[in-house]
């Protein structure tokens, strides 16, 4: 296939492979000669509605089918999709909408309350429209207005390097930036991923996380669509619904983040159902424990894969299911990636010494929306500069030390400290505030935060202050543990000292089980 755009996957399974499965969900099971007459009405409902090439458009669904069409209608016509993240609150997505300028919004029912009304606030943005039942008599459901599509929609020329999706990622800075990745990027990511991960034809491939991330969409919809495998989509990614999935499905490949995995493990329901089509288990976007490699080899009787990736630049690591693989690591470089590690001198390190890991290859991201400061900074001759410090031993194989960043990893989730800090710093009663993260067994770290308040506000409830952030966050960034301090340590320059408050968090939250409110 000589896919230039991620139009051509879809058109050439149409015509190649049109009663071949592509999506099963639920009780549905969705060929991509229907799937790509669902794209043709979307294309055309989105060009009546005005939208044109380059334009943005905001997805904020489960994992289901329409969120996929509406992804792949969007790149028919050349708009860009930002996906909104469904745990966001209202404020986190007036950002996102605003930021990239959003004209449209697409939302499942279930979201409405968090978005209703924001087409008055945010002034790029036209209209919102809802998918709610078919015989709802909203004026914005969005079935009225598929049904209702033009006959035709004229098609622009899109180009290899035509931004395709905005994915907006928490980092270090005080509000989250938006990755552009353009249609040959998440193209060649997903040929990538193919001969990395072993993908084919017959692949039935479990989607474990959302669709509206880098991992779903770019790390596993792309690139099953380009292998023409069938994609297993659950709208409510819970534990027991995957597990049951893999069963009902005869799963054989998944990607999990390692704090899922473990839940998956530890419900009754994984001695139970057979699983044993489970052949390659990938798992990503956190630390992995050598107690949960133990325990998944004891159930399935096989090694689990550990791999890497970033929102920037998606799986450029990776264990094989066919070998070479090596637990404990994340295992060498994906096919087409070539990566080095160098000091703070900008020099390549020996073997086996610690290094910041710099990226270069095809899937790397275009740059960040609307920020050529992040983006020069990011981006420096040819390389992607991600952050994150690692080893590589004589056989090649990666081992993640620690993230020169400030990014916290909750959950699978990236949490910026600075963007949780700027919530906590805008409540009346605080003088400033720090967030740091301490390791956890099962969420991977907890967070931290330490909240000096103003001199006329000599006591807080800190769960009004909690309570306060959550109405403003989405709830994986809300700190776990709260401790109010007379004034936080700073460094000789001045600086808030973040290294001082992981040891203290550390000592303090060690016998902890529970969330603390606390006044040291």
């Amino acid at each position: 296939m000589n896919a230039t755009v991620l139009d051509d996957l879809i058109r050439y399974r149409t015509k190649n492979t049109p009663e071949k499965t592509a999506i099963l969900f639920q009780d549905q099971s969705i060929s991509y000669l229907e799937f790509n007459t669902d794209v043709s009405r979307a294309t055309r409902m989105l060009y009546g509605l005005g939208i044109e090439r380059g334009e943005r458009v905001g997805l904020m669904f489960p994992n289901c089918p329409e969120m996929l069409f509406l992804y792949f209608a969007c790149f028919r016509l050349g708009a860009i999709v930002v996906p909104i993240n469904t745990r966001y609150q209202r404020s986190e997505i007036e950002y996102a909408l605003e930021h990239s300028e959003c004209s449209l919004l697409l939302v499942d029912q279930q979201f409405y309350s968090k978005v209703e009304s924001l087409d008055d606030t945010v002034a790029s943005l036209s209209k919102i429209l809802i998918l709610c039942d078919r015989n709802d008599p909203h004026k914005d459901n969005l079935h009225v207005h598929l049904a209702n599509a033009p006959p035709e929609a004229p098609l622009p020329q899109v180009l290899p390097e035509d931004p395709a999706v905005i994915f907006y990622t928490s980092g270090s800075t005080a509000r989250p930036k938006g990755v552009i990745h353009t249609h040959s990027s998440l193209l060649r990511n997903g040929e990538m991923q193919i001969a990395t991960r072993g993908i084919n034809r017959d692949t039935i491939w479990l989607v474990s996380t959302g669709v509206g991330y880098v991992a779903g969409l770019s790390g596993v919809t792309i690139p099953a669509f380009r292998a023409g495998c069938s994609l297993v989509l659950v709208p409510d990614l819970q534990a027991d619904n995957l597990l049951q999935a893999i069963e009902r499905h005869q799963v054989d490949t998944t990607l999990l983040l390692p704090t899922m995995l473990l839940e998956m493990l530890e419900s009754k329901l994984a001695n139970r159902l057979d699983l044993s089509s489970l052949r390659a288990c990938f798992v990503a976007g956190d630390e992995c424990s050598h107690d949960l490699y133990q325990r998944f080899r004891n159930r399935m009787g096989h090694d689990l894969l550990q791999a890497f990736g970033m929102t920037e630049c998606e799986g450029y690591l990776s264990n094989r299911p066919s070998g070479p693989n090596r637990n404990g690591t994340v295992g060498i470089p994906a096919e087409g990636i070539t990566l080095r590690l160098i000091d703070a001198e900008g020099n390549d390190v020996a073997t086996g010494t610690e290094g910041e890991i710099l990226i270069q290859g095809d899937s790397v991201m275009k740059g960040y929306w609307e920020d050529s400061e992040n983006t020069h900074k990011t981006l420096r001759d040819g390389w992607l500069y991600s952050g994150d410090i690692a080893t590589c031993d004589e056989q090649g194989f990666y081992t993640f030390r620690e993230r020169n960043r400030e990014i916290i990893i909750h959950g699978g989730s990236n949490v910026g400290p600075h963007e949780v800090e700027d919530i906590i710093d805008s409540h009346q009663d605080v003088k400033e505030s720090c967030v740091v993260g301490v390791p956890d067994s099962h969420y991977g770290a907890l967070l931290v935060a330490y909240v000096a308040l103003e001199s006329d506000a000599s006591q807080a409830d800190l769960s009004d202050l909690q309570n306060w952030t959550r109405e403003h966050l989405a709830a994986y960034k809300v700190p776990d543990f709260w401790y109010q301090v007379d004034r936080l340590p700073k460094t000789a320059t001045g600086k808030i000292d973040r290294k001082a408050l992981h040891i203290r968090a550390e000592q303090e939250t060690m016998d902890s089980t529970s969330k603390s409110f606390s006044h040291a």
